[in-house]
C-alpha cells in the first residue's frame, strides 16, 4: 500500500522527509495512469486542502461507492462488501476488486477469477514473488494453496482508523485498481496464467 506524501495532520518543515535519495529513484510515481499525489490538489476538479474529512471506519462504503460512481465499473454491494469488475482486455478475463473490512482494515481483494492448476502453483508463487519484490510492495500472493481452487490474489489495505478525503481516497483507489490491472496482466503475459 502506499500512502500519499502528505495528509491530514502531517507537519511539515524545513528538513523534514529531504534525506539525500528521497523520491529520486527513477520510477517512483511514475507507471502508466499513476496520478502523482504531489499536486494533485491544483487540479481545479478535485477539491482542495479544505475537503471533509472522513474516518474510514464509519465511511468506508460511502467513499468506495463515490468513488465507484464516477467509473465505468460493472458493481455489487451486499452487506458486508462493495465489488466492482473491469475487463482484463489482453487477458479475456475480468477482474473483481472487492473492498470489505475486518476488525481492524479496509481490504481490497482482487482476483481474474481463473483458478490454478496443480501444476501451476510454483508458476503462481515465483510470478507473486517477482511481482512484490519489483514494486516492494507485497501485494500478489497464491490463495487457497491446499484447497480446491487455488487462484492469484491481491490485497491491499488501510486502517480503519485512518481519516482520510474523498480525493485522497479516490487517488488511492485508482491506484490499487491500476495495480491490479498491471498485475494480472503481467501474470497472464509473462508466466501464462
Amino acid at each position: 500500500m502506499t500512502l500519499p506524501d502528505s495528509y491530514p495532520g502531517r507537519e511539515s518543515y524545513p528538513g523534514r522527509d529531504s534525506f539525500p535519495g528521497r523520491d529520486s529513484y527513477a520510477g517512483r510515481d511514475s507507471y502508466a495512469g499513476r496520478e502523482s499525489y504531489a499536486g494533485r490538489d491544483s487540479n481545479p476538479s478535485t477539491p482542495g486542502r479544505n475537503a471533509e474529512i472522513y474516518d474510514l471506519g464509519s465511511h468506508w462504503r460511502q467513499l468506495v461507492q463515490n468513488w465507484v460512481a464516477r467509473h465505468n465499473y460493472h458493481t455489487a454491494h451486499d452487506t458486508v462488501s462493495v465489488s466492482l469488475q473491469f475487463d482484463l482486455q489482453e487477458a479475456g478475463r475480468m477482474v473483481t476488486v472487492r473492498f470489505m473490512t475486518t476488525k481492524k482494515l479496509l481490504v481490497a481483494f482482487a482476483t481474474d477469477g481463473n483458478f490454478l492448476r496443480q501444476d501451476q502453483l510454483a508458476i503462481a508463487a515465483a510470478a507473486s514473488n517477482a511481482w512484490n519484490t519489483e514494486q516492494l510492495n507485497p501485494m500478489l500472493s497464491v490463495w487457497d494453496v491446499r484447497g480446491p481452487r487455488p487462484c492469484l490474489a491481491g490485497v491491499c489495505d488501510l486502517p480503519l482508523t485512518c481519516r482520510i478525503t474523498q480525493a485522497d481516497f479516490d487517488a488511492l483507489a485508482n491506484d490499487w485498481v491500476e495495480r491490479a490491472r498491471q498485475m494480472f496482466s503481467r501474470c497472464h503475459q509473462v508466466f501464462k496464467l
